[in-house]
């Protein structure tokens, strides 16, 4: 039997646009997450309470405004790997809030979809339609100045 060479040939530009997609869709979703949690902060602060974390109101807030940054992060394409890991994890700890620990299998499958919508973020990168790709291009040419 032959051994076969094939090669997987990737239109870089589509790659590209697809993980931006793909960012763009989950940060979307991500806001979309944080800005109920923020309209019902009540709920959210009393249930942060009733779980017993340390300083609810200071720790619940922050936790949302963390999540808001890290959806515009990802969105934008600026510190794209480090934002979608950090977004998921903090998707976890903010639903987990909002559950008042009380997870059921919905929520538990809506985290995995989640995770495989952050997994070519987190793994392959910006792609070029992201301001990460914006920086390497200008420090790259600044170097090659030099």
């Amino acid at each position: 039997m032959a051994k076969l060479d094939l090669h997987c040939n990737i239109d870089e530009d589509v790659f590209s646009l697809a993980v931006f997609l793909t960012r763009l869709l989950t940060g979307l979703v991500l806001l979309y997450i944080t800005v109920g949690s923020l309209l019902f902060y009540r709920e959210f602060l009393y249930n942060a309470a009733a779980l017993g974390l340390p300083l609810p109101v200071p720790l619940g807030l922050t936790i949302l405004v963390v999540e808001l940054f890290l959806a515009l992060l990802l969105i934008l394409g600026w510190f794209t790997r480090p934002a979608a890991l950090a977004a998921w994890m903090g998707t976890v700890i903010m639903g987990f809030i909002f559950f008042a620990s009380d997870l059921n299998k919905i929520y538990v499958a809506l985290l995995m979809l989640l995770a495989a919508a952050l997994l070519p973020a987190a793994m392959l990168g910006p792609g070029k339609i992201s301001l990460d790709y914006k920086h390497a291009v200008r420090r790259a040419q600044k170097s090659r100045r030099g």
